[in-house]
């Protein structure tokens, strides 16, 4: 018996052991990673501050509580997107806890304001959230398809719409620091906006990289589509929009607005963007083609790029001479990371202002 009871003792120590090393280690939370338990509970009222209005997020919530917000109205994965698993994994973190397991603990601030600013405007009616994007049969034929999801900001009459693809390497939306906090920025300009949240990983049908990056790319050609055909709800004009697409996020939005991918607006006889902005994300593996005259394009990576986003350096001779010089605007900065996002704390803070002007200068 005594025997039985150190065995047990030292199996209960070694499992509160692992779970603390991966939670340290990862921002994860072992038990819900094994699928022992899911979501945690989060109360109603703790959404709320006295007044009865939506109360401001902090680091030290739950990365659940985000998740499971009245704004994105029962979609987990608006917030941050993962394969379930993980979802649910780091659904019990504190938030400040999965920022820094992720290296992005200096986005804090930004990705909270812009948290804050989104539910201010779903209070007032300024923003919504746009499920079925897909028509139902494709749903029930696929059901991931259910994730690909916007979040729609109204901005000024006359302005026009900027889409903003976050990235995450087709195995996550980091949509909270790359979509929100740009989304925000933008609808302050006057824009309307529309952040997209897509399938990501093995949601999206695919195990292989390459694969998933082509089915993510037709993902936002969907969100395309959709909006074409209720371009008269939103109150918006297809034949004058951008692409705001960051990492994966950039590559979707090259594979969609340049003619010699397969997926592309041409192919599908959709309305292409005035101007793209493949933030850190441009494919250093483009070819322009004469079709792709008109196009304007902004972008900055870091020389440095882990992910060797900056390689797209050799291809800018061939796309100024296709596109026309003034058309492209494509800056390799030196020492500057990955997934800086909207640029708070690194050398190019400003480059959404920056962006906005070269914007309006090619409308």
């Amino acid at each position: 018996m005594k025997i039985f009871f150190a065995v047990v003792v030292i199996v209960l120590l070694f499992v509160i052991g692992a779970t603390l090393y991966v939670y340290k280690k990862s921002a994860m939370f072992l038990p819900a990673l094994l699928g022992i338990c899911g979501f945690p509970k989060i109360k109603e009222s703790s959404y709320y501050d006295e007044n009865g209005h939506f109360r401001p997020g902090t680091g030290e919530d739950k990365v659940g509580f985000f998740m499971q917000h009245p704004v994105f109205g029962g979609f987990k994965h608006m917030f941050f997107n993962v394969e379930d698993n993980v979802l649910k994994a780091i659904a019990p973190v504190k938030y400040k806890d999965f920022l820094k397991a992720q290296g992005r603990e200096e986005q804090l601030d930004a990705a909270l304001e812009s948290f804050h600013y989104l539910t201010g405007l779903v209070e007032k009616g300024q923003a919504r959230l746009v499920p079925d994007l897909y028509p139902a049969e494709a749903v029930n034929s696929h059901p991931y398809r259910s994730h690909l999801t916007g979040m729609f900001y109204q901005g000024q009459q006359g302005k026009p719409l900027a889409i903003v693809v976050p990235g995450g390497g087709f195995i996550s939306n980091v949509t909270d620091c790359e979509g929100y906090p740009a989304a925000m920025k933008l609808h302050k300009m006057g824009y309307s906006v529309f952040v997209i949240s897509y399938p990501v990983g093995r949601q999206l049908g695919e195990t292989e990289q390459v694969k998933q990056g082509q089915a993510a790319a037709r993902e936002l050609t969907q969100v395309i589509r959709y909006l074409t055909e209720h371009q008269k709800q939103f109150y918006v004009n297809m034949d004058d929009y951008a692409i705001f697409g960051f990492s994966a996020g950039g590559l979707m939005t090259t594979a969609y607005s340049f003619a010699n991918y397969e997926d592309c607006c041409h192919k599908n006889h959709l309305p292409r963007p005035k101007v793209i902005f493949p933030m850190y994300g441009l494919d250093w593996n483009i070819k322009a083609l004469p079709e792709d005259k008109g196009l304007a394009v902004f972008s900055i990576v870091g020389r440095g790029d882990e992910f060797g986003f900056a390689n797209v350096e050799d291809k800018l001779p061939e796309l100024e001479k296709v596109l026309g010089k003034e058309n492209v605007s494509v800056k390799i900065i030196d020492g500057l990371g990955h997934g800086f996002g909207i640029g708070y704390e690194t050398k190019v803070k400003n480059w959404l202002q920056e962006a906005v002007s070269f914007w309006e200068a090619h409308r």
